[in-house]
């Protein structure tokens, strides 16, 4: 019995691990570069649905400049 529920198990924590990376990719990245764009472009900036990619990357480098300040001040 057990091996025929592992396998089931294993998709199942899969999926939900895929989820909260999608959640955390969306909510978070993306939420933190929308913000930064706001407050440098003074709300000009994102666009609604045309600046997404800008918006995910933007997030990214501001996460990954806050993590090295981090790592410098520790």
């Amino acid at each position: 019995m057990e091996d025929v529920l592992e396998p089931l198990g294993r998709f199942i924590l899969r999926i939900l691990k895929w989820i909260v990376v999608d959640a955390i990719i969306d909510f978070v990245i993306t939420g933190t570069g929308h913000v930064v764009l706001k407050l440098l472009t003074f709300g000009k900036y994102p666009r609604a649905g045309r600046d997404e990619g800008r918006t995910f990357a933007v997030g990214f480098v501001s996460l990954a400049i806050v993590l090295v300040c981090l790592a410098l001040i520790a």
